[in-house]
């Protein structure tokens, strides 16, 4: 130790030390010659140095940590930031912080202390890597000890060469998993449950918001010892305050509100502001892709309409901290007017909500705390996802966890999973193999997957094209198919920043399907019809007389995709087409078969059984269709010629079927 550095503490020792939130943004407290430094408190403040986006916090709490081990945590933080600081743009974020303080838990539960120092000793550094092996940390977790291990390094707290490779082969074995994409006929469930929900309760917004006041208004009167309903039988003493007492009177105010609202309970516990919320979240991101935390930013007024190609596109404008170093910027994503809605629907309904949340947050700022806290919360309080549960709101936060919320929706939806399900599932998702089961369902979703599922559904079942799954919404019909014409013009456009990010996972998502269908096609399909799918066949069968057992890997199957030796589309009818310029689209037309079959064709097994069931759609059209008016002859016409069309698909898959020769009826006027 220097003799400066002697004379400085003896002059810093014998000063009393005043512990504050935010004392770690103060250089030099390592020098203080006393163990108990002015950081060493339960929770750190960053308001006053850093700017986050709405969701997240301005604050990092040290509660979890064992007690034994949080000091020379926070140590340990303190040298990180302000190393940082001096080597770096900008100081560590506060979700940076937030993951350095778990690796550096994970670090102490494994070396059994917070002296760093001992991993320089061969034996404490091999007994902590069999700790860390023990523990089965999934790869993403041992990257973030790695990553600490390094800082300590670099802030001279250890000496040792950190062996990544060695820490790796600590990890779980297991591999790492992507995101969930959901699978159609779910997806398809919930936005349409959720389409409902929005149309059933946009109308009665503001009378949500206003029942919630009353029961707000009502919960404090009775809690301020308030007789609001006259007891049946006369009470005796005094008023009973115990709180199971004052749970009772309250469970029972809440009866008394009175509203028109259908299907709606008025309770605390606001379970019917979560189902509400839930549709609104999946509406938001199934149109648009959004991240959570960007979809948590939107306020009433985020949806605006713009004119593209004559026509108005929806588009949405929040913030995004993605590649801006967590520093919030606000950026736009084109959607549809449902979003609209959604996001008016759920800032209204919770408006009486965000004012019981307004006046919590004045009284914390009369309490003194920093103006800069309060004015991200202030900002919060913007946003149209508020904590539903106000009575049981804590903390400095005031927006919605989503993860339970979804768990719920998916719970409402009432699905089931067929056995069809569960193998589109399984090809969607074959790092999670085996999660879904027949009969069963799956809620384990988060918010991110519904970013995924955008991408996947978005390139899988036509949103990109003119055959879009539509939804029905207000009687009118949503499709996404204009999606890519319309981005590349947004893009162009000097105040809207795409979300590139999303581009590329679509573009991705493409390229696996392409992967599934062409290993489908070529290795999998016991038979394949259409004018290209006959060809292939001749191909495969040559190939497997010859010994041949795979025609074409999933490797080399990519690596033409990539190189755009091969396309695919996937059409309306379950065929598929190989024609990367066609603009013909087959299968399109509702009543009448194509004049001539396009030679790009190529029917699977999996899409004959598609075939066969639209063909039974179209029996039933024919039937109530069939009903003798002269007008609707050359419909029924061209309906008939398509369904024996299709019997020819059907009897080259060896699906059985019953020949369709029903005649069309038509009233003789005498």
């Amino acid at each position: 130790m220097s003799h400066i550095q002697k004379e400085y503490n003896k002059v810093v020792s014998i000063l009393p030390v005043y512990k504050s939130k935010s004392a770690f943004l103060v250089e030099g407290l390592e020098l203080l010659d006393s163990k108990d430094k002015p950081y060493h408190v339960d929770e750190w403040d960053f308001s006053t140095s850093h700017v986050v986006g709405v969701r997240y916090a301005l604050t990092l709490s040290f509660f979890s940590v064992k007690a034994e081990y949080v000091r020379g945590i926070q140590d340990a933080l303190y040298k990180f930031y302000h190393h940082s600081k001096k080597h770096n743009t900008l100081p560590l974020s506060v979700n940076q912080m937030t993951t350095m303080k778990a690796a550096l838990q994970r670090v102490s539960e494994c070396l059994g202390s917070t002296t760093w120092s001992d991993l320089d000793n061969l034996r404490c550094w091999k007994a902590f890597l069999r700790d860390l092996k023990n523990k089965n940390y999934a790869q993403g977790a041992v990257g973030q000890i790695i990553s600490s291990l390094n800082k300590l390094t670099a802030i001279g707290e250890i000496k040792l060469y950190v062996d990544a490779m060695a820490l790796r082969k600590c990890a779980s074995c297991k591999m790492a998993r992507q995101h969930v994409a959901i699978s159609h006929r779910l997806y398809t469930k919930i936005i349409n449950h959720a389409l409902l929900v929005i149309e059933k309760y946009h109308p009665y917004r503001h009378e949500i918001s206003r029942v919630m006041s009353e029961a707000y208004d009502l919960k404090k009167r009775v809690e301020l010892g308030e007789v609001v309903i006259t007891p049946k039988r006369k009470r005796l003493g005094e008023l009973n305050m115990a709180q199971s007492a004052i749970a009772s009177r309250i469970k029972n105010a809440m009866k008394t509100i009175d509203h028109n609202i259908p299907d709606f309970k008025v309770d605390l516990r606001a379970s019917g502001l979560i189902d509400i919320l839930s549709s609104c979240i999946a509406i938001v991101q199934g149109f648009s892709g959004v991240r959570i935390g960007e979809a948590m930013s939107f306020t009433k007024s985020s949806a605006e309409e713009i004119i593209v190609n004559g026509r108005p596109v929806t588009v949405l404008r929040g913030e995004t901290s993605k590649g801006h170093d967590g520093i919030p910027k606000i950026v736009s994503w084109q959607s549809h007017n449902v979003a609209k809605a959604a996001l008016e629907l759920a800032y209204d309904m919770m408006e009486s909500t965000r004012v019981f949340y307004s006046e919590t947050v004045d009284k914390k700022e009369a309490q003194g705390e920093s103006a800069e806290l309060i004015q991200h919360m202030r900002k919060q309080l913007k946003s149209a996802f508020l904590v539903p549960k106000a009575g049981r709101q804590s903390g400095n936060n005031y927006i919605l966890e989503p993860h339970n919320v979804l768990k719920k929706l998916i719970k409402n939806v009432g699905y089931k999973a067929t056995l069809e399900d569960v193998d589109e599932f399984n090809l969607l998702n074959p790092t999670r193999e085996g999660e879904l089961k027949v009969g069963g369902t799956y809620d384990g979703l988060s918010s991110h997957d519904f970013r995924r599922t955008f991408a996947v559904f978005f390139v899988r079942y036509g949103f990109g094209s003119a055959s879009g799954i539509k939804f029905q919404f207000k009687h009118q019909n949503i499709n996404m198919s204009d999606y890519y014409a319309n981005n590349a013009i947004l893009a162009q456009m000097n105040d809207l920043l795409m979300d590139e990010d999303l581009l590329d996972e679509l573009k991705e998502s493409g390229i696996d399907l392409g992967i599934d269908i062409y290993d489908e096609i070529y290795n999998k399909s016991e038979q394949l019809s259409g004018v290209k799918g006959e060809e292939i066949m001749k191909e495969r069968v040559r190939r497997l007389q010859a010994g041949e057992g795979i025609i074409m890997t999933r490797e080399e199957i990519e690596e033409n995709i990539r190189r755009g030796n091969f396309h695919i589309m996937q059409l309306p009818s379950g065929a598929y087409c190989t024609n990367g310029s066609c603009d013909r689209v087959c299968g399109t037309q509702p009543f009448r078969a194509e004049i001539k079959e396009c030679e790009h064709k190529i029917v699977t097994d999996r899409g004959a059984k598609m075939v066969a069931r639209q063909r039974e759609r179209l029996i039933a059209k024919f039937s109530s269709l069939n009903d003798g008016d002269s007008l609707k002859s050359s419909i029924l016409s061209g309906l008939k010629q398509k369904i024996q069309v299709e019997e020819l698909t059907l009897k080259a898959h060896k699906i059985p079927y019953t020949p369709f020769n029903d005649n069309i009826t038509l009233n003789i006027v005498t």
